[in-house]
Order: structure tokens, then C-alpha cells, then sequence
């Protein structure tokens, strides 16, 4: 039973490091001086598996599960437009098709033009107050879409709704690696984004049910849908302010009340995501250095991921936010095209979590993304490939295998992003250039379906057939760019003495995952 014991404690804390070896600059001191940068490090802590888990679990529903809340309104405040386009706003608002691709392009520079700025904001103010300010003003600009009167109040709304949600998803990204391990990001990522699917099911829903409020107090329909759905925005952003913790050592208070953790779970917490990344010991709040943007932003081992961000991320656009009018061109009912897309909304929820629950389980990321990729191009090619006197209930069950796949490796690749990518604030910046990307390829999107290919848009899905295969060439490059890397690294200093590694440390510029200790996830 005593040797049951000590194996729980040594896998509770990923490497048993309680006894510090004589040698100055050994791994294990080196760790010690890093880790006691942040008060709640303890080197010599141990703890058992089962701690571990219930720490994990105590993070999933107190901190991850309200994430998930804020992160459900987001996208119905997102996605409402595809839902408000089934109700006449283009004949209401005297606009085209061509208006609404302009929106949505204005939409995305601001988002993009502002993303990197409000990250750098994020790292001195923090995610636990900056975001739910974001969160509370989006709402607002949703909101205020009840106003709309033409196509220039229709432009500066979808431009101050960009702007507010410029930095919400990269933040949300940095602040959840504040709780968990980088083994354990894809997985919460996955379950951060699949609230993405039941927020896309329940818009269906919802609309279904709001854009049939026209009339009442003189609204139509899609007036009535910003309005509710705004407002209900600002109040879970106002509430956030109260329920989310600043980090894992600050969760009494407010709404929280006496807190989510003990004393020893604290340590265990701050520990554990030390010795998993010491890059993390650092409590400090700063400004993300210029060195840092300058870093992300020229590295090599950065830009395939992104890449792959905008090439695999193209067909959201069309498909997903496209797929109501999609169905409603195709002979179904406007209205009840939004509910018609709920199936494919829930098989990509599954999906997703089935890719990121194995990549965490098996540590594995190129090759997970790249199945991912490769099934969701057949669907594509199968929905370009069906006859063109097919029916339009084959097209149907084709487009709902195809949404499936609409966003099945995106948590792996901005966990990877995550995981990969040292210091800090060289990460934020990464991650932030990663959602510009996803964000950028949505303008191309809006233009690979043409009116003169409808209903089908043939020509369309070839194209989004090629970027597919583009990203799923991306991620096996991406492993063996990463995996040699490695290998060229360990060549160098497998032969390495105690003063060896400590002259590197005193000369060189290396920083983060720059440096010749730094070894990447593939």
C-alpha cells in the first residue's frame, strides 16, 4: 500500500522533484529558482492523482463552465445575422447581399486591426476584468442594431461590434492556461468551442421563435432578435465581472464567495502548471514587450499554424454561416431552415470533442488535425460530386455531415499554438495572430460562393476542397518541421556538461521556446 502511495504522489506531480540535487545547474535547481518567482511554488510539494483530478475538476465547473456561458452569447450574438438575413432585413434595411458581405468585411478589419492591442491590454488589466468589459459592451453594440435604419447605421454597428469582440478568444485562451496544463488544453479548448454548436442549435431555435415577435411594438422580427439577444449579452458580461477569478489563488470574493479551493490546493495548482511550464511562474502583470510582438510575429515556428488557422477555417464562412439561406435557396422554408441546421451543429460538437479528447489522450497533435482536415474535405467533395438533379434531401444530409466538420481541429491547433509557443506574452500575441487568421479567411469566404453558382455553388466547394488539403499538408509539415527541431537541438547538447549549460545560460539571447532546453509538441 506505501508503494501504491508513493507512485500516486510521484504522478500527481508529473516528476518527483522533491529532493534537490547538489548540482547548482541541474534541471531540477534551475526549476527551484524559477518557481520561486511566484509565492505559491513549492519545489518540494507532492500530491496524489486523485488530487490532481479533483483540482482539474473543481476548474471544469467553476471557472470552465461559466467560460463556456460567455462564450454561448458570444456566438449567438455572432451568428444572429445569418438568422436575421431568413426575416427580410436586407428588403427592411432597402439593402443587397453585396451590403451584407461589406458589413461582414468591416466586421473583420475592425476585429483584426484591433485583436493584437486588446491582448497587449489584457496582460496588464487581466482577463478577469478585461473580458467581461469586452462582453458587456458587444452586447450593447448588439443591442443597438435595433436602430437600424439603413445601410450606414447597418455598417457602424457590425464595425463597433468587431471592435468590442477583438481580443475575447485569444484572452480566453491565455486565461485558461492559467488553470490547466498544456496536456490538458485541447480538450478544455474543444469544450470551450463546442459551446459554439449548442449556441448555433439554439440560435435555430431562438430565432425561430423571436422572428416571429414581427410586429409586436412595431419591431420586426430581426429587431427583436439583436435587442434580446444583446441585452441578455450585457447582463451575463456584467455579472462575469463578479464570477470570474483572477486566477487560481484569488477565488474568495463576490460571487464566488468563500472561494473554490483550500490552501494546499492553491499550491498544488500554481505548482503543477510550473513544473509543467515554468514560463508560467512569473506573477507578474506587464505590458507584452515589443520584443515579444516583434518574436510571434517573425517566427517560423508560429506561421504554420497559422496558415493552417486560415486555410482549414475557410469553409466556415460559406457553409456554416451561410447554410439557413443555403437550405432556404435549395426549396426548404426560410424560418425553418434554422432549425434544419441544429443536426449539423450537434454532430460537429461531437466530432470535436471525440478529436480533442484523443489528441490530449494520446499527446498527439499533427496527425489528429490533419484526419480532421481530410474528413471534412469528403464531405465537401461529396456535396460537389452529388448529381445535379439529386434531391433536395440528399443535399441536406450531405450539408449536415459537412458542418460536422467545421471546426473538428480547431481547439488542437490553438492548443498547439499554446503549448509550443514561450514567454508569455510572445504567447498572447501568437494566439491573437492565430484568431486574426481564422478571422481574415472568413473575407475570402464571403466570396467563394457566387450568386451565379446558386444553389449548389460547384465551384465553390472545389476550392474549399483544396484549402482542406492545403491544411491537413500544413499540420504533417508542421510535426516534421517541429519533430527536427527537436532533433537538431538535442544533437547539440546531448553531450553538454554542467558548465556547459551554464555558459549558455550567462551568454545567450535564447528566450522562451527559442531556447536549446525547449522541446515542442508534435
Amino acid at each position: 500500500m506505501a508503494e501504491k502511495q508513493e507512485d500516486l504522489e510521484t504522478k500527481g506531480g508529473n516528476q518527483s522533484l522533491a529532493s534537490t540535487l547538489s548540482n547548482p545547474d541541474s534541471p531540477d535547481e534551475k526549476l527551484r529558482i524559477i518557481g520561486e518567482q511566484n509565492p505559491y511554488y513549492d519545489h518540494n510539494l507532492t500530491w496524489t492523482a486523485e488530487e490532481e483530478k479533483q483540482l482539474v475538476r473543481i476548474f471544469d465547473l467553476k471557472v470552465l463552465s461559466w467560460i463556456g456561458v460567455m462564450f454561448f452569447f458570444l456566438q449567438l450574438d455572432r451568428g444572429n445575422m445569418s438568422n436575421a438575413l431568413t426575416d427580410n432585413l436586407m428588403f427592411d434595411l432597402k439593402i443587397d447581399l453585396n451590403t451584407i458581405t461589406l458589413g461582414t468585411t468591416i466586421f473583420i478589419i475592425f476585429f483584426c486591426v484591433f485583436e493584437i492591442p486588446s491582448n497587449m491590454v489584457i496582460r496588464r488589466v487581466g482577463p478577469h476584468r478585461w473580458i467581461p468589459f469586452l462582453m458587456s459592451f458587444w452586447g450593447l453594440a448588439t443591442a443597438a442594431q435595433v436602430f437600424l435604419k439603413d445601410k450606414v447605421s447597418f455598417l457602424i454597428c457590425r464595425a463597433l461590434v468587431g471592435l468590442f469582440e477583438a481580443g475575447y478568444i485569444p484572452g480566453i485562451a491565455i486565461y485558461l492556461t492559467t488553470y490547466y496544463k498544456r496536456e490538458e488544453m485541447a480538450l478544455r479548448l474543444s469544450i470551450f468551442w463546442s459551446t459554439l454548436a449548442i449556441a448555433n442549435s439554439c440560435a435555430g431555435v431562438l430565432s425561430y421563435g423571436i422572428l416571429h415577435m414581427r410586429g409586436i411594438a412595431g419591431l420586426a422580427g430581426w429587431k427583436w432578435l439583436f435587442l434580446i439577444e444583446g441585452l441578455a449579452t450585457t447582463a451575463v458580461g456584467i455579472l462575469s465581472f463578479f464570477i470570474l477569478p483572477e486566477g487560481p489563488t484569488a477565488t474568495r470574493g463576490y460571487l464566488r464567495f468563500s472561494g473554490y479551493l483550500t490552501e494546499r490546493q492553491e499550491l498544488i495548482a500554481i505548482t503543477r502548471l510550473i513544473r509543467d511550464d515554468p514560463s508560467k511562474a512569473d506573477p507578474a502583470k506587464k505590458v507584452v514587450p515589443k520584443a515579444d510582438v516583434w518574436r510571434a510575429a517573425t517566427s517560423p515556428r508560429v506561421w504554420p499554424n497559422i496558415l493552417i488557422g486560415f486555410f482549414g477555417l475557410l469553409p466556415s464562412t460559406p457553409i456554416g454561416g451561410f447554410a439557413p439561406l443555403i437550405l432556404k435557396m435549395l426549396g426548404f422554408d426560410g424560418l425553418k431552415a434554422n432549425l434544419m441546421t441544429i443536426p449539423g451543429h450537434i454532430l460537429g460538437l461531437i466530432v470535436m470533442s471525440l478529436v480533442s479528447y484523443s489528441s490530449d489522450r494520446f499527446k498527439e497533435r499533427a496527425f489528429h488535425g490533419a484526419a480532421a482536415s481530410l474528413y471534412y474535405a469528403a464531405c465537401v467533395a461529396a456535396l460537389a460530386l452529388l448529381p445535379l438533379n439529386a434531391s433536395k434531401y440528399s443535399l441536406y444530409i450531405c450539408l449536415i455531415f459537412t458542418m460536422g466538420g467545421l471546426t473538428c481541429w480547431h481547439p488542437v491547433n490553438a492548443a498547439w499554438i499554446a503549448g509550443n509557443t514561450a514567454p508569455v506574452g510572445k504567447r498572447t500575441i501568437a494566439l491573437a495572430m492565430y484568431i486574426i487568421s481564422v478571422n481574415v479567411t472568413a473575407i475570402a469566404g464571403t466570396n467563394v460562393f457566387r450568386a451565379k453558382d446558386a444553389p449548389r455553388f460547384i465551384t465553390g466547394m472545389w476550392v474549399l476542397f483544396g484549402s482542406l488539403l492545403i491544411t491537413a499538408s500544413l499540420f504533417i509539415f508542421q510535426r516534421f518541421h517541429l519533430k527536427s527541431i527537436n532533433t537538431k537541438r538535442a544533437q547539440i547538447t546531448k553531450n553538454w556538461t554542467a558548465e556547459d549549460w551554464k555558459r549558455y545560460e550567462e551568454t545567450t539571447k535564447d528566450v522562451g521556446d527559442e531556447r536549446l532546453d525547449f522541446v515542442y509538441s508534435y
